[in-house]
């Protein structure tokens, strides 16, 4: 069975170019443009790897829902991308579990592919 890995992320042009990288290693892509979708996704969806925003419709949404899904016990690893990854490490609290890596966009897809090969080794 396929690894499945759900992108949010409220840019078009990331959700493709992840989506299609990541199909064409043999995953299965589901994409959300916000928390509150990507929240359904999981539902009905069940990643075992979600790659997180940080800054959407709130400028610490990724963050927020992170800590939300260690808060319920969601135990699915998290990747961070975020242009703000290196600021983002001093103000918020990341000691969350599930957050593998914080990424500074742009991403290098071929160290995002080592990573997530990795985690869902």
């Amino acid at each position: 069975m396929d690894k499945k890995i759900l992108i949010i992320d409220d840019d078009p042009d990331i959700t493709t170019a992840y989506g299609a990288f990541f199909r064409s290693k043999g995953y299965q892509v589901v994409t959300a443009v916000n928390t509150k979708d990507g929240r359904r996704a999981m539902n009905e969806f069940c990643p075992d790897l979600i790659i997180l925003d940080v800054m959407m419709e709130q400028p610490d949404e990724g963050f927020v829902f992170a800590q939300q899904l260690l808060d319920e016990k969601v135990t699915t690893p998290v990747i961070i991308t975020s242009s703000i990854a290196n600021a983002g490490m001093e103000l918020f609290d990341m000691n969350i579990p599930t957050v593998k890596s914080v990424m500074q966009k742009p991403v290098d897809l071929d160290k995002l592919s080592d990573l997530t090969d990795n985690i869902l080794a």
